[in-house]
This record gives structure tokens, C-alpha cells and sequence, in this order.
């Protein structure tokens, strides 16, 4: 079984990982025994999300290394939150291992300015809320910055805070959670709620469901 980690820490964005989970969990559902969802923290300390829901985290982020050694780890998530403008140390050194050993790493919104004071975002193409929210970091990056939903280059997904589908979507297509056709139609339609696009999901999810 494969874990997709979901850093678990203060005012984290509700809306950022709650398509996501629920994806996870969908998926599950239809073929069991493939991936699992592991809430992961800079300690074991409850946290409250921006929603206020309290959330315990399962593991440490020392735990992380044990999953990418036997390689069922496949990807950390790092949703956005009110606090990546300092502090946070010991995720950015998981992130520096697990880039390093080619895990995955997915950052959507004030998670992308950590990634950007640290430093993963200099040699990257990258996106984010904008060009001007990451500038303050000082970071030498910005002439790869691009203006689109979602980005993924060399290992990390980068996107704006508006944009929670197609950064589900990408995480999806990143993990292998479900087939590509899967991934882009209920992207599709969580874009445009066109009929067309939920007919296409079906078509591809029956076609996975019963290969």
C-alpha cells in the first residue's frame, strides 16, 4: 500500500486537501488496498485548521523516512495556512530529503512561499497565489515563475490557492491514485459542471473499476 502524506499544522486550508482526501478515500473504495491517507506534523500535537476543525496528526515527519526507504510513500501534500512565512525548519529539511530521493512534494498556496524562502523554487518552473506574493521572500526564482492553475516540474507541484481542483488533479495524476482519464474528466467537471465531462468520468471510472 502507498501513503500520500498530508502535513497536518495550524490554519491549514480546509478547502486546499479536502477534494483531495475525499478523492482518496473514493478511490479506496473502488479498489481497495492501494493507497492510504497519513496525517503527518512537525510533532503529535492537535492542530485547528483555518475552519477551526481540530485535526490530530498520525506520524511525525521523522516517520517519513521509514516510507520513502521502503518506497510507499507517494507524495507529502502541504496545504496552505497563515504561518509559512518563517518557521516550519523541520519540514523544509523533510522536503529537501524527499526531493533529494525523489518523492513527490505538492504545495499549493501559502505553502508555496515555504518552498520559495527555502529555496526549491530557484531552478524550478512553479506557480502560485502570485508572482508579487512570493517576491518577498527574496527568493531567485521568479523569471520561472508561470502564470497558470497548477505547475510540476522535477518533483514539485506548485499552485494558487484558487485553484484546489486542478491541484487535486495534478496530485492524482502525480501519485497514480487513479488513471490519467479519470484524473483529467473530474477535473473537467469540477471546472465546468458540464454534463459531458460527469459522463466521461463514469466511462473512465467503470473502465478502471473493472480492468
Amino acid at each position: 500500500m502507498r501513503t500520500i502524506a498530508l502535513y497536518t499544522t495550524e490554519t491549514m486550508a480546509d478547502w486546499e486537501y479536502a477534494y483531495l482526501t475525499t478523492q482518496l478515500a473514493g478511490a479506496e473504495r473502488l479498489k481497495p488496498g492501494r493507497f492510504r491517507l497519513l496525517l503527518v506534523g512537525d510533532g503529535l500535537e492537535p492542530v485547528r485548521t483555518l475552519g477551526n476543525l481540530p485535526l490530530t496528526p498520525e506520524a511525525d515527519l521523522d516517520d517519513l523516512e521509514a516510507l520513502t526507504g521502503d518506497g510507499s510513500l507517494a507524495a507529502l501534500v502541504i496545504p496552505g495556512g497563515d504561518h509559512y512565512a518563517s518557521g516550519h525548519e523541520r519540514l523544509i529539511e523533510a522536503v529537501e530529503r524527499l526531493t533529494g530521493r525523489g518523492v513527490p512534494v505538492a504545495a499549493i498556496c501559502g505553502a508555496t512561499l515555504l518552498l520559495a524562502r527555502a529555496g526549491f523554487l530557484d531552478e524550478r518552473r512553479h506557480t502560485s497565489n502570485a508572482a508579487s506574493y512570493l517576491e518577498s521572500t527574496g527568493y531567485l526564482g521568479g523569471a520561472r515563475y508561470v502564470e497558470a492553475p497548477v505547475v510540476t516540474d522535477r518533483g514539485v507541484t506548485t499552485a494558487s490557492g484558487i485553484h484546489a481542483v486542478p491541484f487535486t488533479a495534478e496530485v492524482m495524476r502525480v501519485t497514480g491514485l487513479v488513471p490519467i482519464s479519470m484524473a483529467d474528466a473530474w477535473e473537467e467537471l469540477f471546472l465546468s459542471g458540464d454534463e459531458k465531462h460527469y459522463a466521461a468520468l463514469m466511462e473512465a471510472t467503470s473502465a478502471w473499476q473493472n480492468a
